[in-house]
């Protein structure tokens, strides 16, 4: 099961980096190695936290340090803190050696072999028992694991403040927590009565709510208190994550101890989980934390050689202004660290975490069942991830937040490329995503990236200069409605300009039902509530929507959506797409205020005061303004007057079915909104192949004939898209 590294294994913490001229330095580490070596080839250190504490009192600034793990398990219990290490020319390098696998393991590993059947005191207690055999169990004692965790509430601004609890992975995938129903959601009765709405804060959830349903299931289930209940029972954008109390077999209402029912548009889904007698399908577990029980049914695919993880937390030996952050490795005002080649997995926490960093690299790395996030890096700058797996965490794959001078539009030099990205926002399954650009990021680039199979978002983003291009994003939206596959919200920053899509694949979104009702106002692209400055090229849209049952289309489900002002979509090739662009806006005259502007100050953008913005972008426009100058006429310009919205040069083929008309005609230049809001011009549609190299197996590169069908439009390759 490994060594672990904490308390136990080296007293003293990690200290700064005091680094020399001299020759290179390596350091060598095995798991079959001694800490009192002397970290050379033949004679290996135990431990990662031994060989940086050898870092800290070797030489060599112009050279680096290299250290070099050989292959094998390295169990880490404890935070490695890092800070002020080696500068941009010296860089500490902490990688597989020769490509050996190396595994850096905050979990407990298990091997699948020594779990045995479950008896028949477990698999008579299950609804739907599956043949004997199918459920296994372990004592998680036997491991001498004890800390089950807690799990706790969660859910877009009212999560509890708690760590994730423990869960299984099975090869690296977390398993799902057994629940019912099995394969998407159920839903309930809507109330007559309007005293059973509530408001969806935290003191509106506090004291729990009620609601009937129209069936008794939760009746079999004996540890009714332990049940969550998990997705959405208000908007439909927002995860919620309650406690449920008990069940009234005779009213069929379901109490939650902790929750409530908002009234919204659409009606609420939701499924329930943590039962233990609903554990009947493979991926599922449950953890008897009364008597350190697993049970389980493997995946498809798990056989003898696989392995069991349980997540366990790194406690951080450090003391933080605030919560400590519980993480496998904490950076603080690093220079020049290099991650390369190694596996990161089986934390309750985030696998990365710190801020002030500059030239932090992760290359080749896979990162793993984590509780929290993958990566999360603020106030810094020159980070590079390339060619990563980042895969089964709990919340955001990767966020860069306050990264860049976002007063000077100085560039933060971030790049993550070339990394597959898929199955976040496990447990914070709401604006946790797979490509974070938090607020006030300036110049970051992502590239070639395969984003995908996630509940909400795959990748939001904030600020200035940022470039998005030659990424694939597929299946995300799935379990939500109002949300998008990339989305930005930053409408009362009107400064923030520059953000380019450029060349990226969109397939397969807005596809999904929740408990027999279709998703809506789903869309590839979205900048929210009449964002601005957006621009969108050359991207290929595929499969977005899937025409509806009745003839009519999908409801608000498209390519993209961008309602405010200055946005330009330009040879774009949308295929079967229920939509195209929509701008929703209603063309209406607006009268001058009295400063002479279209905005009054009394008024609000996105919930910020037009009196501050104002003064905002003055304050601004001697930076901002020299790089984008219609900011000057930002208040001159309307959404629902102003014609500076562009449609141009965009393929339109639907050939599986047609664009939709539910809510509303189409223009003839393909777009839905009003023609007095936006220029629209050289865009061609049509319903039958127009040159595809393979439509039947999607293979959707157009020959020269059909790229003539809007001028200048660019080849675009399936080759151009994703990982490499």
């Amino acid at each position: 099961m490994g060594q672990h590294e904490g308390h136990g294994a080296v007293k003293s913490s990690i200290h700064p980096f005091r680094i020399k001229d001299g020759q290179d330095k390596k350091i060598y580490v095995s798991p079959d190695g001694d800490d009192a070596a002397d970290g050379s080839f033949n004679a290996p250190v135990k431990t990662l936290r031994r060989a940086l504490e050898m870092a800290e009192d070797t030489g060599n600034t112009n050279a680096g340090i290299d250290i070099l793990l050989r292959e094998g398990v390295y169990c880490i219990s404890e935070t490695i803190n890092l800070s002020h290490s080696a500068k941009w020319y010296a860089p500490l390098t902490i990688s597989a050696y020769n490509g050996e696998n190396v595994v850096l393991n905050a979990g407990v590993d298990i091997p699948l072999s020594e779990a045995e059947p479950a008896g028949s005191e477990f698999l008579s207690e299950l609804v739907e028992p599956p043949p004997y055999g199918s459920i296994l169990k372990y004592d998680l004692k036997d491991a001498g694991i004890t800390d089950y965790g807690e799990i706790s509430r969660r859910g877009h601004l009212i999560t509890e403040d708690k760590e994730a609890q423990a869960e299984l992975a099975v090869d690296g995938e977390v398993q799902r927590l057994a629940g019912w129903p099995n394969d998407g959601f159920t839903g309930l009765i809507k109330p007559e009565d309007p005293s059973e709405y509530g408001k969806r804060t935290l003191s509106g959830i506090a004291d729990g709510c009620s609601f009937r349903v129209d069936y008794d299931r939760p009746s079999d289930w004996s540890r009714q208190e332990e049940v969550w209940l998990a997705g959405t029972l208000g908007p439909n954008y927002e995860f919620d994550y309650y406690p449920m109390s008990r069940f009234d077999e005779a009213e069929k209402r379901v109490y939650l101890r902790e929750g409530a029912l908002v009234e919204y548009y659409t009606e609420p889904w939701y499924r329930f989980e943590n039962i233990p007698e609903e554990l009947d399908a493979p991926g599922e577990y449950y953890i008897d934390r009364e008597t350190g029980m697993l049970y389980f049914y493997p995946p498809e695919g798990a056989d003898e050689n696989s392995t069991l993880t349980i997540t366990m937390p790194t406690r951080n030996p450090k003391q933080y202004s605030g919560k400590s952050p519980d993480d496998m490795f904490r950076l603080e005002g690093c220079d020049n660290i290099v991650f390369e080649g190694l596996t990161l997995k089986g934390g309750r926490g985030s696998a990365v975490t710190g801020r002030e960093n500059s030239g932090i690299k992760f290359l080749d790395c896979e990162i793993a069942s984590f509780g929290a996030n993958g990566i999360r890096l603020d106030f810094s700058d020159r980070i590079e991830v390339r060619g990563c797996e980042i895969h089964d965490v709990g919340q955001d794959a990767l966020q860069f937040s306050n990264c860049g001078d976002y007063e000077n539009l100085t560039p933060n030099f971030i790049m993550i490329c070339n990394n597959d990205i898929y199955d976040f926002a496990r447990l914070e399954r709401s604006y946790k995503t797979g490509i974070n650009l938090g607020y006030r990021c300036v110049g970051a680039t992502a590239a070639r990236n395969h984003v995908h199979d996630a509940p909400h978002s795959g990748m939001i983003f904030y600020g200035v200069n940022n470039r998005i291009y030659g990424n694939e994003f597929d299946n995300l939206v799935t379990e939500f409605s109002d949300m998008d596959a990339v989305y930005a919200n930053n409408s009362c920053y009107p400064w923030e300009r520059g953000n380019v899509i450029r060349g990226n694949y969109f397939h397969d979104i807005g596809r999904r039902s929740m408990n027999g009702r279709h998703q809506i106002n789903v869309r590839a692209i979205r900048t929210d509530n009449k964002g601005c400055g957006l621009e969108v090229y050359g991207n290929l849209f595929y499969r977005i929507g899937d025409g509806g049952t009745n003839g009519n289309g999908n409801n608000a489900v498209g390519g993209i959506t961008a309602e405010g002002t200055r946005n330009k979509i330009i040879h774009n090739l949308f295929v079967d797409c229920n939509e195209t662009y929509t701008n929703g806006q209603a063309y209406r005259h607006i009268e001058t205020a009295g400063d002479g502007t279209l905005y009054s100050d009394d008024g609000v953008i996105n919930g910020a005061k037009v009196s501050e913005l104002k003064k905002e972008m003055e304050r601004r426009l001697p930076v901002y303004g020299n790089y984008f100058p219609e900011l000057y006429n930002f208040f001159n310009e309307h959404p629902n007057m102003s014609k500076t919205n562009e449609f141009k040069d965009n393929i339109i083929i639907n050939i599986e079915f047609p664009l939709s008309r539910y809510n509303g005609e189409i223009s003839e230049e393909g777009f839905r909104g009003d023609e007095r809001l936006v220029d629209a011009s050289g865009n061609f549609a049509g319903t039958d192949d127009p040159g595809f190299k393979s439509y039947e197996d999607g293979d959707l590169e157009l020959s020269q004939e059909a790229r003539s069908l809007a001028e200048g439009f660019p080849n675009i390759k399936m080759s151009s898209f994703g990982t490499f």
